[in-house]
């Protein structure tokens, strides 16, 4: 396998610019899913419930958690990441080492975000920390199959230099649908796989859009293959540009969903 060398390249979240632009691929689902309102169903978010948000990136989650009459903090890695927060407070922090005392949140989210961790066991232990005794963590990963056919995509071009190359992704190994649950089990009693009621599925029919994508997470792979990574981008973007000419979209499907855990 390929596995990238970080999990958090620094060039990654100096910024949200590529957290944006793979964003962007899903704008166009069918039928339109909203994950943050999803997410936060399964929250159950109450009037003045103290929520912390781990991995908030740019802080989408935040203001929908205030909407909610949650009392919301953000926490992020990347200081970068965090400039574009417009929400407040937000603290710049490792998973692994929250700077807040036990039992201090009645709900953390953890959407998207466990995967990037070094140390999984000891941030789980950290959420499960900081968690009050009736607390809720509802942690968001993807499965196996997430993105299958724009990974085809990119491994196909990687090959033509690289003939075993595989694109390895965190998302869907490190911390995922099929193996997330024994891991947060060293710190939750109570585990509930939660998947949403209908495939995400995007259909693209712009092929710079995909391509913004594969440029996005250039700096996870290419030092991991023989051809410039800008050369995987213009032949993707040109397949699906090909794609779409023959059938009028390019599809990609996502396979996402939710730990919620509870001690």
């Amino acid at each position: 396998m390929n596995c990238p060398e970080t999990n958090n390249p620094p060039t990654q979240y100096a910024s949200d610019r590529n957290l944006r632009a793979r964003l962007r691929l899903w704008e166009a689902q069918e039928p339109r899913f909203d994950l943050y309102r999803w997410v936060l169903g399964l929250a159950d978010i109450g009037a003045g419930d103290a929520v912390i948000d781990i991995g908030c990136g740019n802080g989408a989650y935040l203001p929908q958690v205030t909407a909610l009459g949650g009392l919301p903090v953000g926490v992020d890695l990347s200081a970068g990441m965090l400039r574009a927060v417009t929400h407040r407070p937000v603290v710049a922090a490792s998973a692994e080492h929250l700077p807040f005392r036990g039992a201090t949140f009645d709900i953390a989210l953890a959407p998207h975000m466990l995967y990037h961790v070094d140390d999984r066991p000891r941030a789980i232990d950290e959420l499960r920390r900081v968690l009050r005794p009736d607390g809720v963590l509802v942690a968001v990963t993807n499965g196996a199959q997430h993105m299958a056919a724009l990974r085809d995509l990119v491994e196909t071009a990687a090959r033509r230099a690289d003939r075993d190359w595989v694109m390895s992704r965190m998302s869907t190994e490190a911390f995922s649908l099929e193996n997330g649950s024994d891991q947060l089990a060293t710190a939750f009693d109570e585990i509930r796989l939660v998947l949403p009621p209908n495939p995400v599925t995007v259909r693209i029919v712009d092929p710079e859009v995909v391509a913004d994508y594969v440029a996005s997470v250039a700096d996870f792979y290419e030092s991991g293959i023989s051809q410039p990574w800008t050369e995987i981008v213009t032949e993707v973007r040109d397949r699906v540009a090909a794609i779409v000419a023959e059938r009028g979209f390019f599809e990609v499907t996502g396979v996402t969903g939710a730990f919620v855990c509870r001690s």
